[in-house]
């Protein structure tokens, strides 16, 4: 009929180990999808910055090209033009602190909301259980 099973220090031993093994893959799946989220976010971030650049350099060669043609000079228009971006540089050293304090208070809060993003931990139980499932119908 039915075995009567019996404690066995040595399956203790076995499933505790098996618990921490899980216990580790499952430390190292959270750490990896946060990290990957916040990897792909700051990735999308320089991408984001170095199309803002090229849109910033195109805009100032046509605001040089358009005052030289109002000024009748080329060379007075992009002279212009690179004061316009001397006065703003100088504002930003101007509210540097102010601006620091802004940026770092948005780069805390969007690396915050990547890691301790929810989606995240849906991927993670499904990676979980499937590879529960894959252990546990090995160990049949």
């Amino acid at each position: 009929m039915m075995e009567e099973e019996k404690f066995s220090l040595s399956g203790t031993f076995q499933k505790g180990k098996e618990y921490i093994d899980t216990q580790l893959k499952l430390l190292q799946l959270k750490g990896l999808a946060k990290g990957s989220r916040i990897m792909g976010s700051l990735v999308l971030d320089v991408v984001r910055i170095v199309f803002t650049l090229f849109i910033v350099f195109f805009c100032s060669l046509a605001l040089g090209f358009y005052l030289g043609e109002v000024l009748e000079s080329n060379a007075l228009g992009f002279l212009l033009t690179g004061v316009i971006f001397f006065v703003l540089v100088l504002l930003m050293r101007a509210f540097e602190p102010s601006l620091e304090r802004i940026f770092m208070n948005l780069t805390i809060r969007k690396v915050t909301s990547k890691w301790q993003g929810e989606e995240d931990d849906d991927i993670v139980e499904e990676k979980i259980k499937s590879s529960v499932n894959e252990e546990f119908t090995e160990n049949k």
